[in-house]
């Protein structure tokens, strides 16, 4: 199978590298460990990862809960797709009617499973399936659909969304969005 992009871009920009532990149940995910311990994902699991996010998240109503690292793509994100973006989760918006933000998605779309976890919680609660971005060794429990990749790394998180956002494009026969147009600084 092709890769989404070239291999060599994904060593570029990083989003291969896991850390120093990691959590048993993402074993499947590692394909090998540096001199120093680092534990360094499967290429092909992260595009083949990727590829189903996209296909996971089309057609559906979803909410994305991103961090301060990745708030500039994640906004570009929901701009080309029109989904809603939160910053900084706070806890009932997805379970109280009476939240000033509440929304009820169909999916919940996490970049960094690690700092969200009470979105996680919620979102579980309620029934709502769970996409993540996770690194080796972060807490998987209540996440549905597991996107292996570096969750540290800015570039690597821009990356992924721009092939899932591309992805998706693909599958309802829209024209690609050039990585330039996508990562260029506001």
């Amino acid at each position: 199978m092709v890769l989404l992009i070239p291999r060599s871009d994904y060593i570029k920009y990083k989003i291969n590298r896991g850390e120093l532990s990691k959590n048993k149940k993402l074993g499947r995910f590692i394909s090998w460990n540096t001199p120093v311990g680092r534990n360094m994902f499967s290429i092909h699991k992260i595009d083949e990862r990727l590829r189903v996010a996209a296909r996971f998240l089309s057609n559906k109503n979803f909410l994305i809960v991103c961090t301060e690292l990745d708030k500039e793509y994640c906004k570009k994100f929901g701009e080309l797709t029109g989904v809603k973006i939160v910053s900084n989760y706070s806890s009932s918006i997805m379970s109280n009617p009476n939240n000033k933000d509440y929304f009820e998605p169909e999916l919940l779309f996490l970049t960094n499973v690690d700092e969200n976890r009470n979105a996680v919680e919620e979102a579980n609660l309620n029934q709502i399936p769970v996409l993540a971005f996770c690194t080796t060794n972060s807490d998987i429990s209540g996440v549905d659909l597991i996107v292996p990749l570096n969750i540290t790394n800015k570039n690597a998180i821009g990356i992924s969304l721009w092939l899932i956002l591309n992805e998706m494009r693909k599958l309802k026969k829209d024209k690609p969005i050039p990585l330039e147009e996508f990562m260029e600084k506001e």
